[in-house]
């Protein structure tokens, strides 16, 4: 074989020697590197797997919460309901028995009204009176003497 064929030959193998002792440890490392990972990535995945979990429960509690709310808001609301019926009723016989009240309630009113009225007139006239009956008396008194 020629020179030049025989150095390529050995530049070659030598090449690929080198290449071969530099890829045994890469790939070692790169292994190591793999394994690394793929247990961070179980770590993680049962990590993720119990705040599924928890989320699910979570989930659920909400659920349970919201179904409880929502019963005691349907009671509430018919509370409301029986609460309105009620107020309804009530203003009704409110407004009924104010327009039967109502009626002898200003004529009683205003016959009070009116006999105070009579009363204040009444005792103006006495004390109108008296005023008068006290000054004649008095004038008489200073006539006399």
């Amino acid at each position: 074989m020629s020179t030049a064929l025989q150095i390529a030959l050995f530049a070659a193998t030598v090449a690929f020697a080198l290449f071969v002792f530099l890829m045994i440890p890469l790939s070692i490392l790169l292994y190591r590197r793999a394994i690394g990972f793929s247990r961070r990535l179980e770590e993680l995945n049962t990590e993720l797997k119990g705040l599924v979990q928890d989320s699910r429960t979570m989930v659920q509690n909400i659920s349970d919460v919201t179904i409880h709310v929502n019963q005691q808001l349907d009671e509430l609301d018919s509370i409301v309901g029986v609460i309105t019926r009620w107020s309804k009723r009530a203003d009704h016989v409110v407004e009924k028995v104010g327009t039967t009240v109502e009626g002898p309630f200003l004529k009683v009113k205003h016959s009070i009204k009116a006999f105070f009225q009579l009363w204040r007139f009444i005792v103006r006239l006495a004390g109108e009176t008296l005023r008068q009956t006290n000054y004649k008396d008095e004038t008489n008194r200073e006539n006399h003497n």
